[in-house]
């Protein structure tokens, strides 16, 4: 009779065909090292891509050109009111027409002609008597009117003259309210489309020294936007983001800006 295996022998048998422990980890480091050496390639292979896409489209070239010009204001213009007061609307009138007669004098004297002063209607206010608590009555006390005087010009010294020498007038009895002179360049508008035209092409000097500093060249113009003008009096450092146009000074500067923005060319 044949004697059968002891049970003692199955452990054996077993253990030789199950991998041990320190087996199954090194698979899975096996595993894991493979992972991440193809997550690397294709990470690589992405960079390169994105740099390679990065390169051709290549981002524009954004640029500002300034223009500016010193110029002399060529007109002129003043504008003042006369008043007179009197008891009677004939006293009011008399007084009225001697102050602006002697305005008128010293106007012509200044090396202006007639033709550029403007006098206006006479307007006419009646002041009336007021009661102890301070209510108007239905009678006049007294009469005020007054006569707005405008002078044009293309003598912008005389009128500077005239808006310093009016004070002379007061001296003299005379009730006058002068107002600041206004000064301006009749030729403005031309002057505006030769800043235009610099400032563009100092925008593109701009965009062509940009683009040779990294070896490269301008492309096609992308857009283009006009900047405001600046016009301030000479030696003002005065800006608006709505633009500026100074009327007090005679000499002044104008300023112009463009924004243009630039393909690169590869």
């Amino acid at each position: 009779m044949t004697s059968l295996p002891s049970s003692s022998a199955s452990p054996s048998t077993k253990e030789s065909i199950a991998p041990t422990k320190s087996q199954g980890i090194g698979w899975g480091m096996f595993l894991l090292g493979g992972s991440l050496a193809v997550g690397l390639v294709l990470a690589s292979q992405s960079l390169g891509n994105a740099i390679a896409h990065f390169n051709d489209t290549a981002a524009p070239i954004d640029v500002r050109g300034v223009a500016a010009r010193d110029v002399v204001s060529d007109r002129a213009s003043w504008n003042a009111t006369i008043f007179a007061r009197g008891k009677t609307l004939p006293e009011a009138f008399e007084i009225q027409q001697r102050s602006t007669a002697a305005l008128t004098s010293v106007l012509t004297a200044s090396v202006l002609a007639k033709d550029t002063i403007e006098i206006s209607e006479i307007d006419t206010t009646r002041i009336y008597q007021k009661t102890a608590d301070g209510k108007d009555t239905n009678t006049v006390e007294s009469y005020v009117l007054n006569q707005r005087v405008r002078v044009l010009s293309d003598n912008v010294n005389a009128i500077a003259e005239i808006s310093r020498g009016c004070t002379n007038l007061i001296k003299n009895g005379i009730e006058i309210e002068s107002h600041s002179p206004s000064f301006w360049v009749s030729s403005l508008e031309t002057l505006k489309l030769q800043l235009l035209r610099e400032a563009t092409e100092n925008a593109a000097e701009r965009a062509r020294l940009l683009a040779a500093g990294s070896s490269k060249g301008v492309g096609a113009l992308l857009d283009a936007s006009q900047g405001v003008f600046q016009i301030v009096p000479q030696g003002s450092t005065s800006v608006s983001d709505y633009g500026y146009s100074d009327t007090t000074a005679i000499r002044k500067s104008v300023r112009a800006t463009v924004s243009l923005r630039y393909a690169i060319a590869q």
